[in-house]
């Protein structure tokens, strides 16, 4: 029983496997069938048909050298490419029929690659083909627009000649060369080379192009030329004239004719760039003519708006020179009176006189300035030049003077600043003196009394100094700055001292109430009064006894401190 259940599984395995061989075969037929229907679709593509029609055009030039290229490579694929596709569909078939299923795969697939390869390459000769057969109806009609295109070109130059100026004959030259363009296309055509004279049609449309662009732009540019450039240098030339007539002057780096010749012969060598219809040259050439003839412009204007600037500043500078003069004077004249009642340490007389000096240079250069004009022997803008340099010399020197003459008339106000200071520190000293005998100190330090007595004798020095004849301010405010220093100094320790003596005192009466409970209070406040009544140390004294209380009840000094302040921030 198990044996014939074994061969009837064995059975069962062969029939499947001869049935995948038979299903794997039919499906690897059917492919090598499609392959051999790609093969014929290639060979169907009517590259045959269209090389003989080239051959019987008797085709030449460029178009002949396509074709030949085309049937070379057409014959390759036709005499060794098919075949050898051809044998391999064969090879793929007997795998097949062998069920050497393997193999035919992949000679099938090596056949399909060869086939999209040339496929590609069929389709590329037969599109080159095509377009090389439709060339000749191409060219046909676009050589009719061409033409129309140049005859509308030739007929505007004959009606309309005159418009062109010189350029005419360059114009009627690039005719003729389009003339035997054409007559080249016409025996390419004939020849059979389409493709040549497409090419020729298409070097003809760009001539057109470029002759139409002349003939647009060089009525513009004759108009332009004419009507603007060569007018302007006709004008420069008169203007010119003119001023010389009226003897102008120019500076000696400006030549005014080589300016106006240098216009000209841009604007001739204009002039021929548009006969010979070399636009970009030409439009160049304008732009440079342009420049040239403003430049020119520029520099004649410049010497008018100069003759119209001195005709209105010529009076005003020698006003100015004169007010300034008259200021010298006057401040000279105060100088020197000054100097008498103050002390001058900063050379005003010699600066003074610098000024003046500076003043006589300059009416030099203005009577030599005014009398080249007189006898026609400078530019107005040089003359104007010279002019504003007088005025910005002038300017300088009247700041100067003007901040001498200001600082001398402060010295009276700083006199009367000082008096008043005076006044003030021989209040202040009196007060501060006034401070300590109201409160009743029993004396103040050596070192307090001198500086004191240093400060009144300063006060005495500044009192002396101001009751000169002649006044030193400089040594006057020396000495009002030190004196001030001083007073506040004095103010802020006698403060310090008056109250330093109120706080040992306030604290003195606060030990008295612990004296029964702690006698060791008793010398701390002997020592107090001895830095208070004998030695006038009155903080030492203070923080002695306060030091002390601070043993007994912490916070003590703070409490005493807190209790002057209140009361005397009530007073």
């Amino acid at each position: 029983m198990p044996f014939l259940i074994a061969l009837l599984i064995l059975i069962v395995l062969v029939l499947l496997g001869y049935g995948l061989l038979y299903y794997l075969g039919h499906k690897q037929t059917q492919t090598n069938i499609e392959l051999d229907e790609q093969k014929q679709e290639i060979m169907s593509t009517p590259v045959a048909d269209k090389l003989y029609t080239l051959r019987n055009k008797n085709v030449s030039g460029a178009t002949r050298r396509v074709y030949e290229s085309e049937q070379a490579k057409w014959q390759t694929i036709t005499r060794f490419r098919l075949p050898e596709i051809e044998a391999a569909l064969v090879s793929a078939q007997n795998y097949t029929e062998k069920y050497n299923i393997v193999k035919a795969r992949s000679v099938a697939e090596e056949i399909e690659a060869t086939l999209a390869e040339t496929r590609e390459e069929v389709n590329g000769i037969n599109d080159r083909l095509t377009e090389v057969l439709d060339s000749e109806k191409a060219s046909e009609n676009k050589h009719e627009q061409t033409y129309n295109r140049y005859a509308a070109l030739r007929k505007q130059l004959l009606a309309h000649g005159y418009k062109f100026g010189d350029a005419l004959e360059t114009l009627e030259h690039h005719l003729a060369y389009l003339e035997l363009d054409f007559t080249k296309y016409h025996q390419q055509m004939n020849e059979g080379d389409f493709i040549g004279a497409q090419e020729v049609l298409v070097q003809i449309d760009a001539d057109i192009d470029e002759l139409e662009q002349m003939m647009d732009q060089i009525p513009h540019l004759y108009t332009k030329l004419n009507e603007e450039y060569v007018e302007q240098v006709v004008d420069l030339n008169q203007g010119f004239a003119h001023m010389e007539e009226e003897e102008f002057q120019f500076p000696v780096d400006v030549n005014i004719p080589k300016e106006i010749d240098a216009a000209e012969k841009i604007v001739e060598e204009a002039k021929r760039a548009i006969s010979d219809a070399d636009l970009n040259q030409a439009s160049e050439l304008m732009e440079r003519a342009g420049a040239q003839i403003d430049h020119a412009y520029v520099l004649m204007e410049r010497e008018i708006d100069s003759r119209e600037y001195i005709g209105k500043n010529q009076g005003s500078v020698q006003r100015r020179l004169e007010q300034i003069t008259q200021s010298n004077r006057y401040g000279a004249l105060e100088i020197d009176r000054v100097s008498q009642n103050y002390l001058l340490y900063d050379n005003e007389m010699g600066k003074m006189q610098e000024y003046a000096d500076q003043i006589e240079r300059q009416k030099d250069i203005l009577k030599a300035t005014d009398d080249q004009l007189a006898e026609h022997q400078i530019a107005y803008s040089d003359m104007e030049t010279r002019y504003r340099e007088i005025y910005d010399a002038l300017t300088e020197i009247d700041k100067g003077q003007s901040a001498i003459v200001v600082a001398l008339a402060n010295l009276r106000q700083r006199e009367r600043d000082a008096r008043d200071e005076l006044y003030m520190f021989e209040l202040d000293l009196r007060n501060i003196k006034r401070a300590v005998e109201i409160h009743h100190l029993p004396g103040l330090t050596n070192e307090y009394l001198d500086y004191f007595f240093d400060t009144s004798d300063r006060i005495d020095a500044l009192a002396e100094q101001l009751n000169r004849v002649k006044l030193d301010m400089m040594e006057i405010e020396n000495l009002t700055e030190q004196i001030a220093k001083a007073i506040e100094y004095l103010d802020d320790d006698t403060e310090k001292q008056v109250r330093a003596a109120q706080l040992t005192e306030s604290a003195i009466q606060f030990a008295n109430r612990y004296r029964p409970q702690h006698p060791e209070l008793n010398a701390a406040i002997q020592r107090s009064y001895d830095l208070f009544d004998k030695e006038f140390l009155y903080e030492d004294a203070f923080e002695n006894i306060a030091q002390e209380i601070e043993k007994i009840q912490p916070g003590a000094r703070q409490i005493i401190i807190d209790q002057y302040d209140q009361e005397h921030q009530i007073r």
